[in-house]
């Protein structure tokens, strides 16, 4: 009998204590979920740059672009076709066909030099993470450029050319909307943290820095004044001086290789193979391919520029000759 109330006791016992346990559970406050609280705050705070794309040296441009979203408002001649900057797609607009690239990112004093300027596009889609679609000044026929910028006042760059037969360049207010379907496309990929990277094979010049391929003092030397490399934030160009003044730029890039005629000829330089382009008697250019990109469909091969502009009456020309005999040899071979 004793046993049968101490055992009785003792399940009354439990039960008390499983039901006082019970009853704190359920008036007590539940701890918020700290990961689930960061998420949310972070969704909702301004987006830079650096968040959205992490290392600016490895962008896949063509992860931001989607074929079928420029479908909507072109028609698309050649699908996305990736670079070391940009992705560029070819489509047609009321008949004329036009390049036009998304990339690469650049920072404010970069755009500004492109443009004095910009005002924030109205009337599109809403974006998320206080991300902005704004325009230049000004525009031209022919081309239009937009920029998606960033809380950090970084942006990404989008432009469209078209190439004209007819000699009748489209307005901005037939090419300007793709730019802002491709940056809205663009801006919900970043949001969502698709951005994709691309991974270099050894002996890449996506791994190289431009600007150290050179000395300022090299190419001083050569240019005839001393200016400090401008290092762009993927470090697959470099420029010493200012567009509008004397300049030598070295530009980094996936492309097909260029063929002779339509004012290209072919010439050595610096051990190399090259296309030389003269346009004007200030501004003298030339490309040399170093070897094929993994995954080209269309031939695609790493390539390197070298784009000398002069204004004091010098020989451009000259100078590019110089500049690509020092920087050639040492590229990979």
């Amino acid at each position: 009998m004793w046993r049968n109330r101490a055992r009785r006791a003792a399940g009354i016992l439990v039960l008390v204590t499983l039901l006082s346990g019970c009853a704190s559970t359920i008036i007590g406050k539940p701890s918020p979920d700290q990961a689930a609280l960061a998420q949310v705050e972070d969704e909702r705070s301004p987006l830079t740059a650096a968040a959205a794309f992490g290392d600016y040296t490895t962008i896949d441009y063509c992860s931001l672009m989607d074929a079928a979203a420029l479908g909507r408002t072109a028609e698309v001649v050649d699908p996305p076709r990736v670079s070391l900057d940009n992705c560029i797609a070819k489509v047609k607009v009321d008949g004329q066909e036009a390049d036009l690239a998304v990339g690469s990112v650049l920072d404010e004093q970069a755009r500004s030099e492109y443009t004095t300027t910009t005002t924030e596009v109205t009337g599109g889609t809403e974006l998320k993470r206080r991300l902005t679609i704004e325009k230049p000044s000004s525009e031209y026929d022919g081309s239009c450029y937009r920029y998606l910028v960033f809380a950090d006042e970084f942006s990404l760059q989008a432009n469209v050319n078209s190439l004209s037969t007819s000699g009748t360049d489209l307005a901005p207010e037939r090419l300007c909307p793709l730019l802002e379907a491709a940056l809205e496309h663009a801006a919900s990929v970043v949001v969502e943290k698709r951005v994709g990277h691309l991974s270099f094979p050894a002996g890449s010049l996506g791994s190289i820095d431009a600007c150290s391929v050179a000395t300022d003092a090299e190419i001083g030397a050569h240019l005839g004044s001393t200016q400090t490399a401008r290092r762009t934030l993927t470090k697959h160009s470099c420029r010493w001086g200012r567009i509008g003044e004397d300049y030598v730029s070295l530009y980094f890039s996936v492309d097909l290789p260029v063929p002779a005629g339509a004012g290209y000829v072919p010439e050595t330089l610096g051990g190399r193979q090259a296309m030389v382009w003269t346009s004007t008697d200030s501004y003298c250019s030339a490309q040399t391919t170093l070897k094929p990109w993994p995954g080209a469909q269309k031939g695609e091969v790493e390539t390197v520029s070298i784009f000398v502009s002069r204004y004091d009456g010098g020989d451009p020309c000259g100078v590019m000759r110089n500049v690509a005999n020092t920087v050639f040899p040492r590229l990979p071979a």
